[in-house]
């Protein structure tokens, strides 16, 4: 698959002044740019790489892919700020290519209700924008994050033009579901102590043996995903420790992984 070749960012070298322009106009041409509002940050080929992980992107010719992005540029964003709220359409869909983001619900105490947590290569807002429908979730970055910002109205007239783009943006909706159904299933049929053994089995993939591996947000927030408070995370967290798992503030230690994948198919007495 092609992108648009206007969205990536061209090497350095490529930038230097062209053999046949002269000094004069290449100075003033770089006066002009430095008086004009700076473009949107370009996409570099290995964030497209990560997009294209993307059901969004997934399994798309070039021709589509190229048509969904354009108009598409990269966001910066900061922890506290909000990139869409609860009960408002968001103006667009995301991809995110560094960091996480969280997608949350304010309940009517004040708290927040932490939905998903989402890494690179994951999408969101995708119902909410392709429909222009307020969100039933508010998303706001964990850290600093990069993210592939696509135009909602765009998107919106290909699907017009375009109705078999309709079942490409189906899947986006259909992994959100999966998550969420899984998300349930893992609140109603598992202990706290196999949620946090879950969670850390999905942060071990691919381990063979013993390993360690780094939160990737703080305790905080990881017990309101599981759907805990973090003092019972902590006591989750001491509890594992007779199956091999030893943690501290950022990292934690497991010795066999086997180990929790069968805590995991214990039944609750």
């Amino acid at each position: 698959m092609r992108a648009d070749s206007r969205l990536i960012a061209p090497p350095a070298d490529s930038r230097a002044r062209p053999e046949t322009m002269t000094p004069t106009a290449w100075s003033r041409g770089r006066e002009a740019a430095r008086t004009c509002t700076p473009a949107p940050p370009l996409l570099t080929r290995a964030e497209l790489e990560v997009a294209r992980r993307s059901p969004l992107f997934a399994d798309h010719p070039g021709r589509v892919e190229a048509r969904l992005l354009e108009g598409a540029r990269v966001q910066a964003v900061h922890p506290g700020q909000v990139i869409f709220q609860q009960d408002t359409p968001p103006d667009a869909v995301f991809v995110v290519l560094d960091g996480w983001i969280k997608l949350y619900r304010l309940v009517s105490c004040g708290a927040e209700a932490v939905v998903a947590t989402l890494g690179e290569g994951q999408s969101f807002g995708e119902a909410a924008a392709l429909c222009d429908k307020p969100s039933p979730v508010s998303a706001e970055p964990i850290g600093r994050a990069r993210l592939l910002r696509l135009d909602a109205c765009h998107l919106r007239r290909l699907l017009h033009a375009d109705p078999g783009l309709a079942t490409a943006m189906l899947a986006p909706a259909f992994v959100h579901l999966e998550r969420l159904v899984a998300h349930v299933e893992e609140l109603k049929a598992h202990t706290g102590v196999q949620r946090v053994a879950g969670f850390l089995l999905n942060l071990a993939a691919g381990c063979e043996g013993g390993c360690s591996v780094a939160l990737p947000y703080g305790k905080a927030l990881l017990a309101a995903q599981l759907g805990m408070k973090p003092e019972t995370l902590s006591r989750a967290l001491a509890k594992l420790r007779c199956h091999g798992v030893r943690s501290d503030t950022t990292l934690v230690h497991i010795d066999d992984p086997d180990r929790l994948r069968a805590l995991m198919a214990e039944k609750e007495d």
